[in-house]
């Protein structure tokens, strides 16, 4: 049976409870018992445009029934749209598939480009709209005290909370209201609409801007058409009249943030800033924004690493599309995003080894976080280097780098042993790039003892002064600087081994679904699943229950390679923090 009917089958909270794979009384709990005062935690982040936005936070039991019940509608919308290409047509924002580049894309080369906000958007939808919606809407003609329930789950102080997993859907579904009339008013005046969140964009060829949507009061002003206007007040929401802007084309058009004139691209003034900070950084460890008075400098990375980020997905996205690369192509305007991608790598690399937060461990895959993390939460007592008890939770004293993504992709490190390879043997001359690198802590190469070995050992042997292969036994190998390779432990006498031989043979045999365990493959096919099923139906799933103790040699080796750098950086008699030259090449 599909989402979207077994919702409106549903009849009461217990009903409701099950199907988003709840208790009902743990539900009952989330929404009637726990203390009101504590169900978000309330903190505020800068806008772009200056100012504050409050973000309210839901704890953990709340945050999941909310992630459940998003989950449930999404469901519900992806049906929709199998039978209605056009539902959600103009909206770009928390959708799957759609990104503020394929907002940005359909304004591409226009005459006019009129962008307008919506004032306090989740704000505006309050309980009351919430549940009226789930009750009235030919999609979702809830029963009442399910819309009621919907509701209760979905809101915060009578209005959708920023911060919220649910808000996102329950704000695009009630926005789809909006749209259909929009798309409509733009059908009539010639224009094309999106919106992305509560930004709203119109952009159209026409010699002359329609009325209906935006008039010319005086020069370069432009006021909100009164069509529109009736339209979107119509609706429920309100008019943000400082954040009205008309572009035409032989200015610089920008929607959702991107310049749109010949392609959806990033503001050139947006990359030169962020590769001036970075330049900062890597020179002394800290940065500003250009303009900004050097006393608010800083050294957190967040911040930076978004910008970074974000303008990595954008080229990507924008450069690595077939259709658009044709585009440029032909227009002459293709240019890969090299430079963009050269920036974030050489971020990433410093954030991760040249002044990495705590220890860090590079595993071959997935699987071997989820290992580690849940042995080390196990053995936190026998090992108080690599974890600590904070009101009777592990805290790990130990990083692990990104087993996918962007992280992984650009550092060279998604293939396994052999991206591991690769890193030990661009180390040392990517290092030089930096005249800060404090290097306060190791970053440890950790690997199976067997034969994807073969590549680490092919980078490593240059490294380091002695023999490493599958048979040899030290716990660990300095391979200079902080960097280090660590083996899983080859037993006596030594045999190759991988990581999974380090739980008891019983864990190994756990059939899931008529499937045998198999730990050579990643994934599943008919007969057998793989490590990453493995890592989190078979350990992580049951954490409390397995025995981790053949990791505690695994563990200790990794603890030995934290003694031994700590001995190294005392020996050089240089406090970490201002060790800008290097850390110690080894003994």
């Amino acid at each position: 049976m599909r989402s979207l009917d077994k919702l409106k089958k549903v009849q009461s909270l217990t009903e409701l409870a099950k199907l988003l794979g709840f208790t009902p009384k743990g539900v009952s709990y989330v929404l009637y018992k726990l203390d009101p005062a504590k169900k978000y935690r309330s903190f505020e982040i800068p806008k772009k445009s200056g100012g504050v936005r409050t973000i309210n936070a839901p704890e953990p039991q709340l945050a999941l029934l909310q992630t459940r019940l998003a989950e449930l509608l999404y469901a519900c919308v992806h049906e929709r749209k199998q039978e209605n290409a056009r539902f959600w047509f103009a909206s770009h924002g928390f959708h799957q598939g759609r990104t503020i580049v394929s907002n940005a894309e359909v304004h591409r080369r226009r005459r006019f480009v009129f962008n307008l906000d919506l004032e306090d958007f989740f704000g505006t939808i309050n309980f009351g709209r919430v549940r009226g919606f789930f009750i009235r809407d030919a999609m979702f003609p809830l029963e009442p005290k399910v819309a009621t329930i919907i509701a209760q789950i979905a809101c915060h102080d009578n209005a959708l909370p920023q911060g919220s997993p649910c808000s996102p859907v329950i704000s695009n579904l009630i926005g789809n209201i909006l749209d259909s009339r929009l798309l409509a008013l733009a059908r009539n005046t010639r224009c094309t609409y999106t919106r992305y969140a509560d930004d709203l964009t119109f952009s159209t060829n026409e010699k002359l801007f329609p009325t209906e949507i935006a008039v010319n009061v005086h020069g370069a002003d432009w006021e909100v058409g009164a069509k529109l206007r009736k339209t979107i007040e119509g609706t429920g929401f309100s008019i943000n009249p400082v954040k009205t802007r008309m572009s035409l084309r032989q200015s610089r058009q920008t929607v959702t943030g991107l310049v749109v004139n010949a392609k959806a691209n990033i503001n050139q003034d947006y990359y030169r800033a962020a590769r001036a900070m970075c330049n900062l950084l890597f020179q002394t460890g800290y940065y500003f924004r250009p303009g900004d008075d050097p006393a608010n400098a800083t050294d957190k990375l967040g911040p930076l690493e978004g910008t970074l980020s974000h303008i990595y997905f954008v080229k990507a996205r924008r450069d690595r599309h077939p259709r658009i690369n044709k585009l440029a192509k032909a227009a002459g305007e293709y240019h890969p995003p090299r430079a963009p991608e050269e920036l974030y790598r050489k971020f990433l690399f410093y954030k991760y080894f040249a002044a990495p937060a705590a220890p860090l461990i590079v595993t071959e895959g997935v699987s071997d976080i989820t290992y580690l993390q849940c042995a080390i939460r196990a053995l936190v007592k026998k090992f108080p280097l690599l974890a600590r008890e904070v009101d009777g939770k592990a805290v790990r004293l130990v990083h692990f780098l990104k087993s996918s993504g962007a992280s992984r992709e650009l550092l060279n490190l998604g293939h396994g042993a052999a991206g591991q390879g690769a890193l030990i043997s661009q180390y040392e001359n990517a290092l030089k790039k930096y005249k800060y690198k404090p290097m306060a802590h190791p970053v440890i190469i950790l690997c199976d003892n067997d034969d994807g070995l073969k590549s680490v050992i092919k980078n490593a042997k240059s490294k380091i002064g002695k023999a490493v292969s599958t048979t040899t036994t030290d716990p660990f190998y300095h391979l200079g600087l902080n960097l280090y390779l660590v083996k899983v432990p080859e037993g006596t006498p030594p045999v190759d081994k991988d990581i999974e031989s380090l739980f008891d043979p019983t864990l190994l045999a756990t059939v899931l679904d008529g499937k045998k365990f198999n730990p050579k493959k990643e994934h599943a096919d008919h007969t057998e699943y793989g490590k990453v099923i493995f890592a989190e139906a078979v350990v992580r799933a049951n954490a409390g229950t397995v025995d981790f103790s053949g990791f505690e040699g695994l563990l200790t080796r990794i603890e030995d390679v934290l003694k031994h750098y700590a001995t190294l950086l005392a020996a050089v008699a240089v406090p970490a923090a201002t060790a800008v030259s290097g850390a110690p090449a080894g003994p």
